[in-house]
């Protein structure tokens, strides 16, 4: 048997001491030797993470940002293959809603002493045949224009970069899109974001989503339609707070296992904190318990 490591070298300030400390504990549970891959901009992890578990790798640890992370997602999707995940970028929103440690010794105990944990995947589906994964949040509108920010400005001010550009975008213009959850009737909206969400928490610790979990099987969409300054302000605090999406006329909770959204003309996306290119929208559908992760015990 074999531990892969597919590692993000951008993310890392010293591949030898972070290689070495993994092997020993590959060595210390018994898992194998290590095997060390590197990403490239010709394979960002998911064919290395196939490859893995098609050779019947007995662990798989992908270190990086949500981007690399989701990428060895892509690879280990139905593999049953356990990912352990040390997080290195700017979010790492994957890490923090299933309580993964962010410091190296923490996250290593982790991921070779720690439970296993079954979760589900988001497949998106983009247009033209092609398909992402998300394991967080994808969407459009707002929450893709504030992801609108360079690697140098993120490693300058960290997360409070997304918050900075989100403030200057606030006031772009609504999108009028369409939404249908399942088999359900098709909503129409006037709004500044739309998000389709595996887990519910974002950078900072606020809980968008409370109601959201990455293991039952639903998909929540949250769409965002404020009228007035009055309406910012009270889903501001209920974010702010914790609280549930009912009750608040300006966001619009549906869930289910399918959504299609359609804009009427080509918008940013984002998947996991990461823009793509624009498009008229995107379905998404719900890959119950698709993922196995390492995750601290109870």
């Amino acid at each position: 048997m074999t531990v892969v490591a597919i590692v993000n070298p951008t993310k890392v300030d010293d591949p030898q001491l972070l290689r070495s400390a993994l092997s020993v504990a590959a060595d210390q549970y018994e898992l194998g030797s290590l095997r060390w891959i590197e990403t490239t901009p010709d394979d960002l992890g998911s064919k290395a993470a196939a490859s893995a578990a098609a050779e019947g790798a007995s662990l798989v640890v992908g270190c990086g940002g949500d981007g690399t992370i989701r990428a060895v997602v892509a690879g280990l999707v139905d593999s049953g293959v356990p990912l352990g995940i040390l997080a290195r970028g700017t979010g790492n929103l994957l890490a923090r809603n299933l309580g993964v440690p962010l410091e190296t010794t923490d996250a290593i105990g982790t991921i070779f002493g720690g439970a296993e944990r079954k979760i589900d995947v988001l497949d998106v589906a983009l247009g033209k045949g092609r398909h992402e994964v998300s394991t967080v949040m994808c969407g459009m509108g707002w929450d893709a224009a504030m992801m609108d920010v360079s690697e140098s400005v993120k490693a300058r001010f960290g997360w409070g970069a997304y918050a900075v550009q989100a403030a200057r975008t606030v006031r772009d213009h609504p999108i009028r899109l369409r939404v249908q959850v399942d088999d359900g009737p098709e909503h129409t909206f006037y709004a500044r974001t739309c998000l389709i969400a595996n887990v519910g928490t974002l950078i900072g610790g606020l809980e968008l989503l409370p109601e959201s979990a990455p293991d039952d099987g639903i998909l929540e969409v949250l769409v965002f339609e404020p009228t007035t300054s009055t309406d910012y302000v009270r889903s501001s605090w209920g974010v702010l707070r914790g609280h549930s999406n009912e009750g608040d006329p300006a966001r619009t909770l549906l869930r289910g296992r399918r959504v299609v959204v359609t804009t009427h003309r080509a918008r940013p996306r984002q998947i996991d904190g990461d823009l793509i290119d624009e498009g008229h929208g995107f379905v998404a559908r719900v890959m119950p318990g698709a993922l196995t992760v390492r995750v601290p015990h109870s």
